[in-house]
């Protein structure tokens, strides 16, 4: 055995994969799940009078205990290009031949690893939903401890207006409540069977097809979908909620990184890496990671898209296109969301350095706050002007921005009333409120 990806290397599976993930994405799940729909297929058959009952229990029984490894599938998978036909030929041989000719009755490869391909998935997106549902906990805490700690607002990686640290975690919290929605609403679209024959139309399993179809959904508690060989957009539309989930923690690592910066130092992670050869390092691998996923996962969306572009009523090309894109994305989303976890349980916010930060350059970060609150008594132009004066006085000199302008006009600002103003005012307090509120339904 050999690899050459870090998802399944050794060396690198610690990092850049996740087992919980893997059990469902390895070569033993898909062949597991294709056994099953085999065996429940058979049954549905049987359940709608296509084929012997007795034959489809044997079936059902053979899929269930039948130890198959990949390997044995080796070459039948590269001379068909599907694993299906040498999989059928291992079931048909566990059975007696009465029972064999009713194996994968009327159905055909792509009906097989599809749906094998939709009860994996269903197993993922569990994981994903749990693992997301901690996240959000766990920044639904941290917003709430930090509502009234202030910070600076960043915009264009300047400091902008300062701004409570709890609504900036907040604001990383909620596009992660709609992807909570959008993997509700994609659910039913997705977790569907395939059964649909030859060209689509399951014509060989005469008058009973819809009835089967329907029965084999109910026996694998999934919807009755039509035929979906070629409409591929239930599965572009996972691989976008993928890439959308992996782009929102990634921009919240992008953040992670910018704020731990050792100038910054604003946060801080206990479970940091270190150097070879720096003592001092406390590198910020998880957030690295989930730059890296957002990044990866990004590319591939492109892909997916590509491999809708299907040829009449089957494409061996686009369907493997997927099988190298697909299994990637998924696997990229679980090692993202196991990330994230892992590094709000070890995230430390540094309070001392938050404050330190705001009082740069005397006090230029509260300008805009101090020009409204002028506007207050003199025309706006006129405090706007003030102002940028006074910054530019400040940011060179040593004396802070209020003092200077209480010089210029004799305004004396209360520097303890904007603050607050800052944490509270505006809609800050009301959408602090409305996003809080969504995590506890």
């Amino acid at each position: 055995m050999f690899s050459i990806s870090p998802f399944d290397s050794a060396l690198f599976r610690e990092l850049l994969s996740n087992p919980d993930a893997a059990r469902w994405l390895g070569d033993e799940a898909q062949i597991t799940a294709m056994l099953k729909v085999e065996g429940e297929l058979a049954l549905a058959q049987a359940d709608c009078g296509l084929i012997p009952a007795e034959a489809a229990d044997a079936i059902a029984r053979a899929a269930a205990i039948l130890e198959l490894p990949a390997i044995k599938l080796a070459s039948g998978t590269a001379a068909a290009g599907v694993p299906v036909p040498a999989l059928v030929k291992a079931l048909k041989q566990a059975l007696p031949a009465e029972q064999a000719r009713w194996v994968h009755f009327g159905a055909t490869s792509q009906d097989i690893v599809d749906t094998a391909l939709v009860l994996n998935c269903r197993e993922l997106l569990g994981l994903y939903e749990a693992r997301l549902t901690m996240i959000i906990d766990l920044l639904a805490r941290l917003a709430r401890a930090h509502r009234h700690t202030l910070t600076a607002g960043r915009t264009r990686t300047q400091q902008a207006v300062p701004m409570s640290f709890g609504f900036k975690v907040a604001n990383w919290l909620a596009p992660l409540l709609r992807q909570q929605e959008r993997l509700q609403q994609l659910k039913p679209r997705l977790l569907k069977v395939q059964l649909a024959g030859a060209v689509g139309t399951l014509a060989a399993m005469g008058e009973q097809a819809p009835a089967i179809a329907i029965r084999l959904a109910e026996r694998l508690n999934l919807a009755a979908g039509r035929n979906w060989h070629t409409q591929r957009d239930s599965l572009v539309e996972l691989a976008n909620w993928l890439a959308l989930t992996t782009g929102l923690l990634g921009k919240t690592g992008q953040d992670w990184l910018w704020l731990s910066q050792t100038e910054v130092g604003e946060i801080t992670f206990t479970n940091g890496g270190g150097s070879s050869t720096m003592p001092q390092k406390c590198n910020p691998v998880n957030a690295e990671i989930l730059v890296a996923m957002a990044r990866h996962n990004a590319g591939q969306i492109g892909q997916m898209h590509q491999a809708m572009l299907q040829e009449h009523e089957r494409s061996g090309s686009a369907w493997t296109q997927e099988w190298l894109v697909l299994p990637t994305m998924l696997m990229c989303t679980a090692v993202a969301l196991h990330h994230a976890e892992d590094a709000l349980n070890h995230l430390v916010i540094n309070t001392d350095r938050l404050q330190a930060n705001l009082g740069l350059y005397n006090g230029v970060i509260f300008a805009e706050a101090a020009t409204f609150a002028l506007a207050r008594q003199m025309p706006r132009d006129q405090a706007a002007n003030l102002v940028k004066a006074a910054c530019k006085q400040a940011i060179g000199g040593d004396r802070h921005l209020f003092t200077l302008i209480k010089e210029q006009c004799g305004i004396e600002l209360d520097l303890a009333r904007l603050q607050q103003h800052l944490l509270e005012g505006g809609a800050t307090s009301a959408w602090f409120e409305e996003i809080l509120a969504a995590t506890d339904h």
